[in-house]
């Protein structure tokens, strides 16, 4: 069962729709109050953002200091293109949020920051060191450094909780069962779940918000320097949504833990993001704090902010 499977009363859907109205009223309100009062010309189509002939440079980068993750003229095509000349940098202890419309690539570059796909052109980098061309077991040790929250959450359905949890311990380590028990009820504690009360249960027995913390639990068990997740809110409600926002903003806060987070919630993305880069037409159209991004006057941004 996915977490899109749990079924909500009609009290529920409606309270969430109230919701959804409310922020995007606030939004609205907020895009009003950052930008200059102008009467757009009418168009047919969505504007093509203005000033963006590569990819958007963020505002300011730390001096001195290696960004943890790259993406350096990144260009990807299947059979059409997925991301053309994409930089991005992040560095450490950042929470990047990339934002954007279904089908813009988001999730392609976790894929590529993983090494599960490789570039037609550019180069990915973790550390300073280029995983492009290495082979697969060297991909493989870099990625025993990240940890990867899915979508659906993506736990074994015949696994209890705790087995879940310790899955990449017993792949990946050497760790006793002792010290394999003492991590997983760590991370439970962490993410706010009772170990004795949750470990042997099922992922089926667990609410759709349950399953989202475990599945961090899980992405946490190797203490990873680096956290990437697809879509960490999706599917939940309202307030199971600020659970998971919390919990992200608590790992940089707590943990230091540099993350990317591939998303389309833009309020979680301001508060949970100290940069959000956004993808349009293939390629990275702005990158900043969100409160550049709330006071940005190009007119893609201002539409994007208005439309969700």
């Amino acid at each position: 069962m996915s977490d899109t499977e749990d079924e909500a009363s009609p009290e529920d859907q409606a309270f969430a729709g109230r919701v959804r109205a409310a922020i995007r009223d606030e939004l609205a309100a907020d895009k009003a109050l950052a930008k200059k009062a102008r009467s757009p010309t009418p168009t047919t189509r969505r504007p093509t953002p203005t000033g963006m002939t590569s990819s958007a440079r963020r505002s300011s980068t730390p001096a001195n200091v290696t960004p943890v993750i790259e993406l350096d003229r990144v260009t990807l095509s299947f059979d059409r293109p997925v991301l053309e000349d994409v930089t991005l940098e992040i560095y450490p202890g950042e929470t990047m949020v990339i934002v954007g419309e279904s089908g813009t690539g988001k999730s392609t570059a976790l894929k590529l920051i993983l090494r599960l796909l490789v570039p037609d052109d550019g180069r990915v980098l973790i550390k300073g060191r280029d995983i492009v061309g290495l082979s697969f077991d060297e991909a493989l040790q870099v990625r025993q450094q990240m940890g990867m929250v899915f979508q659906g959450s993506a736990l074994f359905d015949s696994m209890s909780v705790f087995e879940n949890v310790a899955y990449p311990l017993r792949e990946h380590t050497t760790m006793s069962d002792e010290e394999i028990d003492a991590r997983v009820r760590e991370k439970l504690q962490f993410v706010d779940l009772i170990p004795d009360e949750i470990m042997t249960l099922l992922p089926a027995e667990l609410s759709g918000g349950m399953k989202k913390r475990v599945g961090i639990a899980r992405g946490l068990a190797n203490n990873p320097e680096i956290m990437l997740y697809d879509e960490p809110t999706s599917g939940l409600d309202p307030l199971t949504t600020g659970t998971i926002t919390r919990l992200i903003m608590k790992m940089q806060r707590e943990l230091g833990v540099t993350s990317v987070v591939v998303s389309h919630d833009i309020r979680s993305a301001n508060r949970m993001g100290t940069h959000i880069a956004v993808l349009a037409e293939h390629r990275i159209v702005f990158c900043g704090t969100p409160e550049e991004m709330a006071a940005s006057e190009d007119r893609y941004i201002q539409d994007f902010l208005g439309g969700l």
